[in-house]
Formats: C-alpha cells, structure tokens, sequence
C-alpha cells in the first residue's frame, strides 16, 4: 500500500514508518522542516513537506495514496481546531480509502480494571474534544474510519517515559501521586507501530485499544523511573503534585487500564514488548536507552 503518515518524524510516527517499510508498504511522511525530512527519509519514507495548517499539502497527499494515518498534533490551546481542519480536509479528498486517527487511553472510562473500547469517558473537560475527533473518522462518508487509542507508550529511548526519566533527574526525585495504586497500561512503541499496520492490512473499522495484558501501577512505574534516573522514589499529594506540574500529575494520577482484546482478535501480539520484559524492563535495559548512567 502506498500510506501517507502525518507525525512521521515524531516519536510514533517514525516507528511506524519503519514497520510499514519493513512490510513492503511505500510510506510518504508529512514533514515541516528540513530536519524532519531528514527523519522520515532515515525511517524509510519520502518526505511531504508541509505542516498541519497546510490543508492543500494534506488533501493532496492523503488524496494520491491508499490510506492516512494520522499521528501529528500541534501542541497550542488551538489543537483541537487545527485537527480538526486538518482532518476534515484529508477525509474529503479520498473517498472509498482507509483512515486511522490517533486519540488515546482518556477516551476510555478511568478504571483499574482493563475496559473494553465500548466503555467511554464523559464528554467533558478538556480532552472533551477527542471524543468530536473520533466521531469525525468514524463516521466520515464513504471513508474507511478507524481510531486507535494508545495509553503510555515507551520503548527506543523516547516517548512520555522519558520525559519522566528527565524530569525526575531534575527534582533529585522520582514521586507518585497518593498511594500509587493507580493502574496505567503500556505498549512498546513499535509494537504500537504493527498494531496501525494490522488495521491498515486488514482495512478494519472502528475503535481499537492497543495495550500490553497487564495494566502496571504507578508506582511500580514509578520505582523504576527512579531507577533509571538514579535517584530516590517518594509519594506525595495529589495536590503537591499539581502545584508542581500542572494537569499532567492529575493525568497520572488516573486510571487508565484498557482491553485489547479486539486488536488481538485480529492477531495483533505485543511481541517487542515481551522481549523487553514490559515498561519496568525497558527502564533497568540499557539498550532501551533509558538510564541515565547507562
């Protein structure tokens, strides 16, 4: 298949251009700097050069292959309306082809037990949004529409993980909020990357967790953040914790346990993940470029 990715410099995107060329798929990236052509190039792709705001750039693209997979997102107050543009332009140029947007584990209802694509969050507050980005793929008109909804993903160094990692070296600290007994789900990045080949191959529809079988808990997360960075683990309030750092400690401080059992079901394994033994195993590798005295 010939697939146009969007965010296919960044840290999913780039991972999944690698599977898809390793597949046999031609993958053409979106990319709005020389230095991001120069990453889609190194993952095997051609670069679109453009950016989310280019509408043109993307109807065009996503209107010359078979398939999109959507994996960009601006970072401003304005990303809800910029997807939204952005993705409503690549629906309309190509009609009877295949698209997969990206949302993520807060669409799921907040729960310690894995919950099944079905069971959703309240439309309110301000990840309100993603449920009006789903719905447009899903029920875009003679377009095949398809969302998957990743939760923490980490693997090759990079992702939220990392950001941990970095910021827990900069407070001599690693910390959970409350008890942490909270449970996230996780999923290597480049398993995460075969589970959009798998619904693009098998031109399935609808919404798709994607996740390892074991939700972690924050804490157990935690600990071996603060392994990787070398420095000790605390807990501390929920309320300490958002003085500090703002809306992402509340999000970490959820549940977001997710069934993958759909994905499975279309043969989808979390193999890299297994071979690293899982979130807490990629942090104590050094080969997963983690740790910081690695």
């Amino acid at each position: 298949m010939d697939i146009f990715v969007t965010g296919a410099s960044g840290y999913i995107g780039s991972a999944l251009t690698r599977i898809l060329v390793a597949r046999g798929h031609r993958v053409r990236g979106l990319a709005r700097s020389a230095t991001a052509a120069a990453k889609v190039r190194a993952a095997g792709g051609e670069p679109v050069h453009g950016d989310l705001t280019d509408l043109g750039v993307l109807a065009a693209a996503a209107g010359a292959g078979d398939g999109v997979v959507h994996t960009a997102a601006t970072t401003g107050a304005d990303r809800p309306a910029v997807d939204a543009a952005a993705v409503a332009a690549m629906l309309a140029a190509m009609p009877g082809k295949h698209f997969v947007t990206t949302t993520g584990a807060p669409r799921a209802r907040s729960s310690r037990a894995p919950v099944a694509e079905d069971d959703t969050a309240a439309e309110a507050g301000p990840l309100a949004w993603l449920a009006a980005a789903e719905a447009r793929v899903l029920t875009a008109a003679g377009v095949r529409g398809a969302v998957i909804r990743p939760p923490m993903v980490y693997g090759d160094g990079g992702g939220p993980v990392a950001g941990l990692v970095g910021r827990a070296r900069e407070d001599g600290v690693a910390r959970y909020a409350g008890d942490g007994l909270n449970r996230w789900s996780t999923v290597h990045v480049a398993d995460l990357a075969v589970a959009y080949a798998t619904v693009l191959e098998q031109r399935d529809t609808g919404v798709f967790h994607v996740a390892e079988h074991t939700p972690e808990p924050m804490a157990d997360i935690v600990a071996a953040v603060g392994g990787a960075a070398g420095v000790p683990v605390r807990p501390w309030s929920l309320e300490e914790a958002l003085q500090t750092h703002g809306p992402l400690a509340g999000y970490l401080a959820m549940d977001a346990a997710l069934d993958a059992g759909r994905l499975r079901g279309l043969g989808w394994v979390p193999r890299f993940g297994e071979a690293v033994g899982g979130i807490r195993g990629a942090l104590t590798n050094p080969a997963q470029a983690y740790r910081i005295n690695a």
